[in-house]
């Protein structure tokens, strides 16, 4: 009897340090896998350091006056093109958005055909922009195509005052 608790007890002393062991391995392989993801979590936080340095550089009011006066057909604004929201329906937009149609056409080249043009109520004709625009961006500079989809706003009777809220700042905790 004493014999067969003996050989229980080296059995599972033999399991229990098996547990442990594989247990060790499981824990080593986490660690690792934690390092591997705050090196690319580092990685990602220069790539978004570096989408804002382009984004401040693409942004720079210097910049957008000077490709606004070279590709896009602005004038003065007109008394006429000044509203209040109470006198704004959806006619005026109608009427924008027609007039920005019209400049937008090129002269026809060849056999006319004729289109039809939806009207999405309260959303006015985008522009379209040329293909050059980033001609005095150094070369290394990355542009990405993003699709925008206007957002439909209704007017507001009284403006509230902006408030805007301090800045927070986030950092990483210390170990």
């Amino acid at each position: 009897m004493l014999r067969f608790v003996n050989i229980c007890l080296v059995l599972a002393l033999v399991a229990l340090a098996y547990v442990i062991y594989e247990g060790k391995y499981e824990a080593r392989a986490l660690d690792e896998d934690i390092g591997g993801l705050r090196k690319d979590i580092e990685t990602e936080r220069d790539a978004v350091a570096v989408l804002r340095a382009e984004w401040s550089l693409l942004n720079r009011p210097e910049r957008i006056e000077r490709l606004a006066e070279k590709h896009l057909k602005l004038a003065p604004a007109r008394p006429q093109q000044l509203v209040t929201l109470d006198t704004v329906s959806d006619n005026d937009f109608e009427r924008a958005r027609v007039e920005a149609a019209d400049d937008a056409l090129p002269a026809p080249s060849g056999p006319s055909t004729k289109v039809k043009s939806v009207a999405v109520p309260g959303v006015a004709a985008a522009p379209t922009a040329p293909a050059n625009l980033d001609d005095d961006l150094p070369v290394a500079t990355k542009t990405t195509t993003v699709k925008t989809v206007p957002i439909k706003a209704k007017p507001v009777a009284q403006a509230a005052p902006a408030v805007i809220p301090p800045p927070v700042t986030v950092s990483p905790p210390e170990e």
